[in-house]
């Protein structure tokens, strides 16, 4: 049976079946495919936004065979504010993909492995991490170091004590400034790598 959509060329329909808003500027958008769609983490995919255009976007879901993709995006232009402001669930776009080669997850085998993100920048490795979980007796080690500007700018909060009970995994996240209420580490991420424990030769 021939594929409908068979090329990248092609976008499949992806229909809106849930939105969850991260913090004040950022929502992951759930979205259920017409067909079967594979990607590798670290791949990206072109998002359309039927009338207003199209933009490239890293999925912040696990990666594999599926016809549910979860996309994580920051409102800062056009495109992205119309998604932010008018796309509702049960609303149809687009995916034409994946593109790129993804992270070179082989060559991470055997080793310690250093995730290092801030904001939005989490999005895309959410799928390297959901990778790297999956087949976790691969690595010697995971440690996840994060920050943002704010506690409220924390992606994914509902998930860090679930991250933080895997096997060989730690998480480090700060805050860029002082905040009612905070009790961890401030200042920009790179503050968290003052005293990195992380072997860097392996």
């Amino acid at each position: 049976m021939a594929e409908k959509y068979p090329n990248v060329y092609y976008p499949i329909p992806a229909k809106v079946i849930d939105i969850i808003d991260e913090t004040p500027t950022i929502k992951t958008y759930k979205l259920k495919l017409d067909e079967p769609f594979t990607f590798r983490a670290g791949q990206f995919v072109q998002l359309t936004v039927p009338g207003y255009g199209e933009a490239p976007f890293t999925p912040s879901s696990r990666p594999g065979t599926t016809d549910t993709i979860e996309i994580t995006i920051l409102e800062a232009g056009r495109l992205t504010s119309i998604l932010h402001k008018e796309t509702k669930v049960g609303d149809v776009l687009g995916i034409r993909g994946p593109f790129g080669k993804g992270y070179p997850l082989d060559k991470f085998k055997g080793h310690e492995v250093l995730i290092i993100g801030g904001g939005v920048g989490l999005a895309p490795l959410r799928s390297c991490l959901y990778a790297l979980f999956d087949n976790i007796d691969d690595y010697k080690r995971i440690s996840i170091k994060y920050g943002a500007r704010t506690p409220k700018d924390h992606v994914f909060r509902y998930q860090y004590e679930e991250w933080e009970k895997m096997p060989k995994t730690d998480l480090a996240l700060t805050v860029d400034n002082p905040y009612p209420g905070w009790s961890g580490t401030v200042g920009v991420v790179t503050v968290l790598l003052d005293n990195l424990d992380v072997n860097i030769e392996d």
